[in-house]
């Protein structure tokens, strides 16, 4: 009996194959080709298993058959199957990450921190938080990590927006690579980082500091928070950053990408100054709580004066009704009039 690595037999079983369909797939694919009496001669199969097999393989897409007498059976090119297995890999993955981040949520996310050792930790961290990013995804990392980090970027939904900030530097040709996902809203450059951070939703996130982030031994190791406030608190560093870093590539946004949601005050106000900068007509949309008396609002009206600067981000919002012009600002707001916790950006005129 012929010798079949063992491994490459395990990895065609990744694509759904039995254990004997994956044995006569890695022999074809060492051979090239054969015959019905080679592979029974070579592997011990018997010929009514073995057309089972054949006709198994041949239906689910796996070998070619050529018509001669005795038929002769080739595997489809190694490139194909190697996309293949790298495809169910990441489904597999990206489904064991779905289930296992669904255990720390509601009732069952008894802990708020968690800490994880070691760069692939991190990077595994970072692409399960990556999938849960609905409306707002904001990512600080240097070159190294934002490589590994694109192939999961790229799968997020286009709806949702990103933001990339990048230290030290960056090359073009990954710029090049970012520019090719569509949900990328903004690229920037910073020489000095804050810290590796990446959040979806403004809800969660995983933090790293700059320097460990730029090692690659196992002694790296970074924070998972399942916490808002704490959240928010980090992308307040980050945004101070932000507002000041080099601008390398900015998409903007179509007429059809609006609402734009923001669970984060800083950049939605980021945005809103983009729009009125670009002389659009829009409105916003607040839900969040009356400083003064932590009554709840929601209101929706035209934004005014926009600071954005080291001490104050805020804006003030003239609502629809008639009211007069408050002062609105994000998380722990204490000179603004609301602390909004929900910013919507519409069109109007659409």
């Amino acid at each position: 009996m012929q010798a079949v690595d063992d491994d490459l037999v395990n990895a065609l079983a990744i694509l759904g194959l039995s254990r004997k369909e994956a044995t006569v797939l890695a022999y074809l694919l060492l051979k090239g080709s054969a015959t019905a009496r080679e592979i029974m001669a070579d592997l011990s199969i018997h010929q009514p298993q073995l057309y089972n097999i054949m006709v198994s393989l041949e239906r689910k897409g796996f070998i070619n058959v050529q018509q001669s007498k005795p038929k002769v059976y080739a595997p489809i090119g190694t490139g194909v199957i190697m996309e293949m297995i790298e495809s169910e890999v990441l489904k597999r993955k990206q489904a064991v990450v779905k289930a296992l981040t669904s255990l720390t949520r509601g009732d069952r996310a008894r802990n708020l921190l968690w800490v994880t050792r070691g760069i692939d930790n991190v990077i595994y961290n970072s692409a399960s938080l990556i999938q849960e990013a609905t409306s707002e995804l904001y990512v600080s990392a240097p070159p190294v990590l934002l490589g590994r980090l694109l192939k999961y970027m790229s799968n997020v939904d286009p709806r949702v927006k990103v933001y990339v900030l990048v230290y030290p530097d960056l090359s073009s040709e990954l710029l090049s690579e970012l520019k090719n996902i569509s949900s990328i809203v903004e690229v920037k450059v910073n020489r000095l980082g804050p810290f590796y951070f990446i959040s979806p939703n403004a809800e969660s996130c995983i933090f790293a500091s700059s320097k460990a982030s730029l090692l690659r031994d196992s002694e790296v190791y970074g924070y998972v928070f399942r916490d808002r406030v704490m959240t928010l608190q980090f992308i307040h560093g980050l945004f101070d950053v932000w507002r000041r870093a080099q601008t390398v590539y900015r998409r903007g946004f179509k007429p059809s990408d609006y609402p734009l949601v923001f669970n984060s005050h800083r950049f939605a106000t980021w945005e809103i100054l983009k729009a009125k900068e670009s002389g659009l007509n829009i409105e916003v949309r607040i839900k969040g709580h009356l400083v003064k008396n932590n009554e709840e609002v929601d209101l929706t009206g035209v934004p005014l004066n926009v600071t954005i600067d080291s001490d104050v981000v805020n804006f003030e919002l003239l609502p629809n009704n008639g009211d007069k012009a408050l002062l609105i600002g994000g998380t722990n707001a204490l000179i603004e009039d609301v602390e909004s916790e929900y910013v919507e950006i519409r069109l109007m005129n659409q």
